[in-house]
């Protein structure tokens, strides 16, 4: 009877809100999965309001008729975006789930029933879908729904995405309505692992929605596959964290395939975006991710997925920069979730074998040593496969010299003494390090324990076995002082500003020194509330103090569009010119104020945006306090 009488009560509530005109409360977005494993996987949702935050789930069961909720998962408190983690599954299990929020007047929304399968075991056979570029193209808005669609009837057991998924990383409605909301029906049933492009622009949207284990790259296991997702807006350059994390990640690696996915082609036969073929000479690519292909190439990478640009390519098999019939890689670039489509050069390239210009996913079934590889396009036509049978693990040499050591920690700065711990790759190789600028050899010191600094050095490192020796890598460890608070007189919340408007030409930062300046005023903290900015081709500079809390090491992390630098007292900690990444900058700070200066720029129409973040001593990475900035009475530092 209470049954009925709260299902009664329900449908009051809805006629009350509907003759006031009310629609009931829903989701802003509806459940989604995250990250499986074997043993867990993550629910995601939000909530127009702060809600509570529960889960019921259960394994599939014969002969109920109905779900079955073994367990449930809450969490304490309220918030609005909402991560339920569950673990302790059983493996390649169904399980159901639903998902359960109270909101602040006592509305409850609660989820449909969905399902999810947890990844199978390494002797299982497997399939996985393949996605890029589904960021809105305003001429063709429906491209995503369609090609996701089409997707879900492969029935996948999960998905990869390269890359721009969303137009504006920093503009929420492209999350909410433009990626979710097409892709809800996909998603709420098959976990879809991602990595960045360049239009996500490294914003705090894509980290809040979407689980990485850790920001830039990562990898996982899935069957008897192993994928390694790369962030390439990130330097990746030998010697770079990320082209160390690869390198070893690979060689570490037991998976029988192994897969590689990251925003940027390696080969591409694009029109315009490496030169305008039409016109001039282009490269075949980007340069900056060709840098990873020899490591590919050595670590017997199977396939390469990635997008960027708007179209459908795959090469022959590449060795060293050739084409081969055995033992290359393949690269496959599915840049057609949803963009606007792209054209290829006029004259076919060195490495193409199949070119199309359509939305589409890419398609990978995999039992055992067997691996088949579908193209689709939004309709749901076959237009490209192949068939491997056996992966290149069972055809490059074993004999491999090893992955270069790398540094553990991330810290670069020091006022009296560091500690540099150095990590091969592999159990047995040995590490030998010099701090003299010269090579190492197998005469130089082996590293056995922590390597203790008290003034800046280079630490060149390298890891030796049977077969040779790795590349060097040179990390550079800085020792400098610790900056002293200034005595402010008389402090003011906020910060002072100074607007300009006009182009900067090669985004010459320099230039800042010689403008005019149109507007001055003071603001609460950097942003560009109550500054009467233009639509395009405008800056301004911001001057002032941060007050930090306590003596100690400071991590300040920065992004915008399109140009950004921090300046503390005299030190640059970083500049961004243009690149869809956060920069970081370190330095050493007494308790109280400190002089800082933030230069911004945009020459982009309505594009504007800006974030900064800190940590410190007893502070995790957060954004920067508004009651940090200070500034003195009367005006600039």
């Amino acid at each position: 009877m209470k049954k009925y009488i709260a299902l009664f009560l329900y449908f009051v509530i809805i006629l009350l809100r509907a003759n006031a005109g009310q629609s009931p409360p829903d989701f802003v977005i509806h459940p989604y999965l995250q990250y499986t494993t074997p043993t867990s996987i993550r629910i995601h949702w939000e909530t127009p309001d702060s809600a509570t935050t529960q889960v019921y789930y259960g394994t599939a069961k014969l002969h109920t008729g109905q779900p079955v909720w073994d367990d449930q998962f809450t969490i304490p408190g309220k918030r609005i975006i909402h991560y339920a983690p569950l673990v302790n599954l059983q493996p390649e299990t169904i399980y159901f789930y639903k998902t359960v929020s109270v909101l602040p007047g006592g509305d409850s929304l609660v989820s449909a029933t969905h399902t999810f399968q947890t990844a199978v075991k390494d002797s299982s056979a497997f399939a996985f879908t393949i996605f890029s570029d589904s960021q809105i193209d305003a001429a063709d808005p429906g491209a995503w729904g369609r090609v996701v669609g089409e997707a879900l009837k492969e029935r996948p057991n999960f998905a990869l995405h390269a890359g721009d998924l969303v137009d504006l990383g920093y503009r929420k409605k492209d999350w909410v309505t433009d990626f979710f909301l097409p892709a809800r029906n996909f998603m709420n049933t098959i976990p879809i692992y991602t990595i960045p492009g360049n239009h996500e622009h490294d914003a705090a949207w894509y980290y809040q929605y979407l689980y990485v284990p850790q920001p830039y790259y990562y990898s996982f296991r899935y069957g008897n596959a192993e994928v390694f997702m790369l962030d390439t807006n990130q330097y990746q350059e030998e010697g770079t964290d990320l082209y160390g994390w690869l390198e070893q990640a690979l060689a570490k690696s037991t998976a029988y395939w192994k897969f590689v996915v990251h925003h940027h082609p390696p080969f591409s036969s694009d029109e315009d975006d490496f030169g305008n073929t039409r016109l001039e000479a282009a490269t075949s690519g980007d340069d900056e991710v060709q840098s990873l292909t020899a490591l590919y190439d050595k670590y017997d990478v199977d396939i390469v997925f990635y997008g960027h640009i708007h179209t459908y390519e795959r090469t022959w098999p590449i060795l060293s920069n050739k084409t081969v019939n055995e033992n290359g890689v393949i690269y496959i670039n599915t840049g057609g979730a949803g963009g606007r489509l792209e054209n290829p050069a006029p004259i076919r390239s060195w490495f193409t074998n199949k070119l199309r210009t359509v939305h589409h996913f890419g398609y990978v079934r995999i039992n055992g040593s067997t691996l088949e590889y579908q193209a689709i396009d939004e309709n749901g036509v076959l237009f490209d496969s192949f068939l491997l049978t056996e992966s290149r693990k069972n055809k490059i040499a074993k004999n491999l010299t090893p992955a270069a050591p790398v540094a553990t920690g991330k810290r670069k700065i020091f006022t009296d003494t560091i500690q540099v711990e150095l990590q091969p790759a592999l159990p047995g190789e040995v590490t030998r390090y010099t701090l003299n600028n010269s090579e190492p050899g197998k005469n130089s010191p082996e590293y056995k324990q922590k390597i203790i600094l008290d003034k800046s050095a280079t630490v060149k490192a390298a890891s030796f076995n049977r077969y040779g020796k790795s590349r060097t890598h040179s990390i550079h460890y800085i020792k400098e002082k610790a900056y002293p608070a200034i005595v402010l007189h008389q402090p003011h919340p906020g910060l002072h500003y100074r607007y300009f408007t006009g182009e900067l030409k090669d985004n010459d930062l320099g230039k800042f020194r010689n403008l005019s300046f149109s507007v001055e005023g003071t603001v609460t903290h950097p942003g560009f509330t109550g500054i009467p900015h233009s639509k395009q081709y405008w800056g301004v500079i911001y001057e002032g103090y941060i007050r930090v809390p306590a003596d100690g090491y400071y991590r300040f992390y920065g992004h915008a569009d399109h140009i950004l630098r921090l300046d503390i007292h005299d030190k640059m900690l970083f500049e961004e010119l243009d690149r869809e990444i956060n920069y970081e900058g370190d330095i050493y700070l007494k308790a109280g104020y400190h002089p800082v200066k933030l230069y911004y720029y945009n020459s982009r129409s309505d594009r504007y945006f800006l974030e900064l973040y800190y940590s410190g001593p007893g502070i995790e990475r957060q954004a920067i306090p508004v009651e940090s900035w200070w500034r003195a009475a009367g005006g600039r530092p």
